[in-house]
């Protein structure tokens, strides 16, 4: 019991060491391929399932690569993106090549007997780095597709032993049972299971399961849906550089009578807001925009006209946000209410 419980220790001091600071190497096994179908039943291949999931799985870690606001930060090696035969050796050598920090092998289960079901997930030994791995990547895929929790198992599988990193081999599940095959071969299942092994590589490494988001953007323009202006303003299009067919102009006065931009943000997040003018001389030196905050930043509208120019970057729940365009400044000149673009989360 001591020498498990010493292992035990070991492997768990092997994950934080690793634990995140830097950039971890994550080689990716989509099983079989090629000339070798893999598993073949009710009208699915393996080779083609685990394709199809790994390629999902590597663009959630690309995802939250790209998000700095949780998760992890990984480099993907793939042994196959394609139908392309490698052999098992092969697969091995594209790991321990590219010196990868972990290795994580996908396939779909069978069986001759049709009723045999559920998920199950593999690692060479026990109890390891390796096995930590297993275990996350085991409760989580019973968490995203309930299916039989066939439980964490130990096997002497060729990229198992033969990698020189800790390694995982997942059976998703079984290909030849008409009930898992909906889940094995569902695009949105393997979405699932592709996220459910993130949110697992992300526990094994000490980070709290995230979702990452992919940035939006949304554009607000003067003659679209979202925009509101009293008769006050008045669209023209006198002076070029404008953003879509027009602008809306109204002289400056001691009133705030504000133009607004509407924008149903999805997501809740961190937001760079943009605005677009017309630059001319009589334009306001100090056009006072409003964010969806209630902070105020004042533009030289004279200038930087007919492109994309950063007022901020605020913190947006989502649902319905507004940025407003004041004409309560210096006297004498226009504020030009033409276009606002909403880009996040980031």
């Amino acid at each position: 019991m001591t020498i498990y419980r010493n292992l035990a220790i070991a492997a768990l001091s092997a994950v934080a060491a690793l634990s995140w600071g830097v950039t971890a190497k994550v080689c990716i096994d989509p099983g079989h391929g090629g000339s070798d179908p893999g598993a073949v039943g009710n009208g699915q291949q393996e080779k083609t399932n685990v394709l199809n999931t790994a390629l999902k799985f590597k663009a959630w870690l690309d995802k939250d690569t790209q998000d700095a606001n949780g998760g992890g930060s990984w480099n993907i090696v793939m042994t196959r993106s394609t139908d392309v035969d490698v052999s098992l050796q092969g697969r091995c050598d594209i790991a321990n090549n590219n010196n990868c920090n972990r290795f994580m092998s996908i396939h779909n289960n069978a069986a001759s007997n049709s009723s045999a079901n559920g998920t199950e997930t593999f690692s060479y030994s026990a109890p390891n780095t390796a096995s930590n791995l297993r275990d996350k990547i085991q409760t989580r895929m019973i968490e995203a597709w309930n299916r039989t929790n066939r439980g964490v198992k130990t096997a002497s599988y060729y990229v198992l032993r033969y990698t020189n990193m800790p390694a995982t081999l997942s059976e998703l599940a079984f290909i030849t049972n008409a009930g898992d095959a909906v889940y094995t071969g569902g695009s949105s299942w393997q979405d699932l299971a592709g996220k459910a092994h993130m949110f697992a590589l992300q526990n094994h490494y000490g980070l709290a399961a995230y979702t990452p988001q992919t940035a939006q953007t949304y554009i607000v323009d003067n003659g679209g849906s979202g925009f509101s202006a009293s008769s006050n303003w008045f669209a023209s299009t006198s002076v070029s550089g404008y953003y879509g067919s027009n602008y809306h102009a109204r002289a400056t006065a001691a009133v705030s009578d504000p133009a607004q931009w509407t924008a149903n943000i999805a997501t809740s997040g961190n937001y760079q807001i943009y605005a677009w003018w017309t630059a001319a001389s009589n334009r306001a030196p100090s056009a006072p925009y409003v964010l969806p905050n209630g902070t105020t930043v004042n533009v030289n509208q004279q200038a930087n006209g007919g492109k994309w120019n950063l007022l901020g970057t605020v913190s947006l729940s989502a649902g319905a946000r507004t940025t407003k365009l004041s004409c309560w400044t210096t006297s004498g000149y226009y504020v030009i209410a033409d276009a606002i673009k909403y880009y996040g989360p980031n």
